[in-house]
């Protein structure tokens, strides 16, 4: 569970997933221990009474029968804990659960499903999201303990690696001591007899060279365990601190040495390489004012398969602490905030700043060029240096963003221009259908924006492949499957087709917060996304990329801040790529359309509460039926052979104290056992019970060693060793 602490942020959520584990262990192991007691009692009577086969197969079954109820018991326990910690009206335990407490865990489960599709971790662990995690925790707890019943201790620890799934999925990372402990106890569960015996008959060994030997092999077995674990961790840093290994991002980022650099070229045609974990940067902010992405360059030119940097400059103009750094024609401006950010392995020749206007307090011989808005030195980044940002905020709201000029000048040409590729008109015509009817440039980029984040099937695809392209941005609006460059690059061309100018920003997401209270920006972070320009107000982010990657939208361009435009395109108009005949006119029904092409709303995909609370409880019954049907297999009646006879009287014998050691052989066992039993009632051996006995051991032996035998059938052998069990029985119960 604490391998949750990556995704989720620590809080009283652990307290109480803590106390549900406890709980639901201990409610299990009680009622599995009473129902085998029982049943290991009921055996001891009717071996008592000469039934010692019969005895010995209704103890495996009582054995598999409370295993099945120990983990439904579980289960019941896990559920009403979770409606009693989060079903009540408040954030307080209530024990008396109903149909209102299963409607509100219901209600904060689609809760959590949402922050969980829109936000970026770690989350905050607000109620929603610490019932998910206490619940998963618990679902894992039940999973664990019915492979357990089910006698199958090395496949128990696998579904523990649940929990690791969602922080090396979102993060890339387990916790060091979560990782080393959990490992070392998978491990251990593999020295565990993965058969097992039956309740009430022991089949251990007194022999103290036995025992010490099996404690050796699970000291040994922890301790390598250890060491591999830690020995996993420091390759796989090393690794990641490799620049060989620490992978490219399409020759976005190339790490030629130890450190992250950004390149000033997109390619849309190439998958998406593995990108570096390296530490960027990290920053603080003097308030909980949001940063937003921090941009190192602007990219202009796009030829249909790679951006340039053929904007011409503005010319590099020198500044002081005090100067706000802003494009030419930035709007009005209101209240400042502080960053202060510290570079690591990142080289370059600009500096990583915030979109908004800003002022820049850096040592070094740096300058701005306000057509390009980069802050660039001859010196480049250096490691641990460090500088402030003042980040002005433009205050844009949709209000504001409505109501500009409808077309402007930004100063420099080559904003609208569009790739002269086959498919030029067929994308313009894409884009009108979309945006056409928008009555303001910030509704037509918004309608761009949701229809790509949200819209007519478009998936986040890190893999997606396009270098067989003639026309990628054509390609990938029909395929529908991209990453950042292929969004930002498509919504940037869409966009000046409808005359509205636009460019890439290159640079990194926000981070995530680290243990010492600031962010921390990795190579995993690097990212692309486009940027239209308002007249008087300047170049406004927009975010295609779907949330997955990317977290919330930005506040002005946000459906779920409720400010969106009201009169965007119709949904109806929204295309559908045709996937034959590229020159027809694309049309689209049904209600994927209706869902994710306006401008003003994001379709819904994730499933109701309910379904995943069902989902869950069929999960785990299936499960469960599953562990029950292999147990039932393993303990369905058996055909007697020599050797199973034989370990049944000799579990007989050990319940009595007679035991021999593992030194005496089966040909030597007869005599040993007639010796014990001599001197423990001070009378010999029937002649009877001795010639079964040799009879017994002579065919058990055969059947081990021999070349070739005929063993006695499964009846012979059931008649002997039920005569054989009550003998023995007889013999060493003590008179009274």
């Amino acid at each position: 569970m604490h391998a949750l602490t990556l995704v989720i942020d620590p809080g009283p959520w652990l307290t109480v997933g803590t106390i549900g584990v406890l709980l639901v262990s201990a409610t299990s192991g009680v009622v599995r221990y009473l129902l085998i007691r029982t049943a290991v009692d009921r055996a001891a009577v009717r071996r008592a009474a000469g039934q010692g086969v019969s005895a010995d197969r209704a103890a495996d079954r009582a054995s598999g029968s409370a295993s099945f109820v120990a983990t439904a018991t579980g289960a019941v326990v896990a559920f009403w804990f979770v409606l009693a910690r989060y079903g009540g009206p408040g954030q307080r335990f209530e024990p008396f659960v109903g149909p209102d407490s299963l409607d509100r865990v219901l209600e904060r489960f689609r809760q959590a499903t949402e922050t969980m599709s829109t936000q970026v971790a770690p989350v905050g662990p607000d109620e929603a999201i610490s019932m998910v995690a206490v619940g998963g925790t618990l679902l894992v707890l039940l999973i664990v303990d019915s492979l357990a019943g089910a006698r199958m201790p090395g496949f128990a620890g696998i579904p523990l690696l649940l929990l690791w799934t969602p922080p090396l999925t979102l993060i890339g990372e387990v916790p060091w001591l979560v990782f080393v402990v959990s490992v070392t106890a998978m491990l251990l569960l593999l020295t565990v007899d993965p058969v097992g015996v039956t309740p009430g008959r022991s089949t251990g060994s007194d022999s103290a060279a036995v025992r010490r030997a099996q404690r050796f092999r699970s000291w040994i077995t922890a301790g390598t365990a250890a060491a591999v674990a830690a020995a996993s961790l420091g390759v796989a840093t090393g690794m990641a601190t490799l620049p060989a290994l620490a992978g490219t991002w399409n020759q976005l980022i190339s790490t030629p040495s130890d450190t992250v650099e950004l390149s000033s070229e997109l390619d849309m045609r190439q998958p998406l390489s593995a990108r570096s974990s390296n530490t960027v940067l990290t920053y603080t902010v003097s308030d909980e004012a949001p940063v937003g992405p921090l941009r190192v360059m602007t990219l202009t030119a796009f030829d249909g398969v790679q951006t340039h940097r053929n904007v011409p400059t503005g010319g590099l103009a020198s500044f002081d602490r005090t100067t706000v750094l802003a494009p030419p024609g930035e709007g009005s401006v209101g209240e400042s905030h502080q960053v202060d950010i510290r570079i690591g392995q990142l080289t370059g020749a600009e500096l990583p700043l915030p979109l908004e206007p800003r002022t820049v307090d850096a040592e070094g011989d740096w300058a701005y060029d306000g057509i390009r808005d980069e802050v660039r030195g001859a010196e480049g980044t250096q490691p641990d240096a460090v500088y402030r940002v003042g980040i002005v905020d433009r205050q844009l709201t949709p209000e504001l963003l409505r109501s500009v000029p409808t077309s402007g000048d930004p100063r420099s040409a080559g904003y609208t221009e569009v790739p002269d590729t086959e498919h030029r008109e067929d994308i313009a015509d894409y884009a009108r259908r979309i945006a056409g009817d928008a009555p303001t440039r910030f509704d037509a980029a918004v309608a761009l924006q949701n229809h790509l984040r949200s819209g007519s099937g478009f998936v986040y695809d890190p893999d997606a492949d396009y270098r067989g392209s003639s026309d990628t941005v054509w390609d990938f609006l029909q395929n529908k499957e991209g990453y950042c460059t292929q969004y930002a690059l498509s919504m940037m061309v869409m966009a000046r087709t409808l005359d509205i100018p636009a460019r890439i920003g290159v640079g990194w997401l926000p981070g995530r917060p680290d243990s010492q209270g600031s962010f921390r920006v990795t190579g995993q972070d690097s990212h692309a996304w486009p940027e239209l320009y308002f007249p008087s107000v300047g170049w406004v982010r927009f975010e295609p990329t779907p949330q997955v990657q990317t977290g919330p939208l930005p506040a002005y361009a946000n459906p779920a801040a409720g400010n969106l435009p009201t009169s965007a395109p119709s949904a109806s108009r929204a295309p559908e790529v045709p996937s034959q005949q590229p020159s027809q006119a694309p049309t689209q029904s049904g209600p994927a359309a209706t869902a994710g092409a306006s401008g003003d709303t994001v379709s819904d995909r994730t499933l109701p509460g309910w379904a995943w609370v069902v989902a869950a409880v069929v999960g785990l019954g299936l499960l469960g039926g599953a562990a029950w049907l292999m147990l039932r297999r393993r303990t369905e009646e058996e055909v007697l052979d020599p050797e199973l006879a034989w370990s049944r009287v000799l579990a007989l014998l050990a319940e009595r104290g007679v035991r021999p050691g593992p030194s005496v052989t089966l040909r030597q066992a007869p005599a040993y056992i007639a010796e014990e039993i001599r001197g423990r009632t001070g009378a010999a051996l029937p002649d009877d019970v001795a010639e079964r006995l040799s009879a017994l051991a002579g065919a058990a032996e055969a059947e081990r060693y021999a070349r070739h035998s005929t063993p006695p059938t499964a009846a012979e052998l059931e008649e002997l060793t039920a005569a054989l069990t009550a003998a023995l029985t007889t013999v060493l119960t003590p008179t009274r």
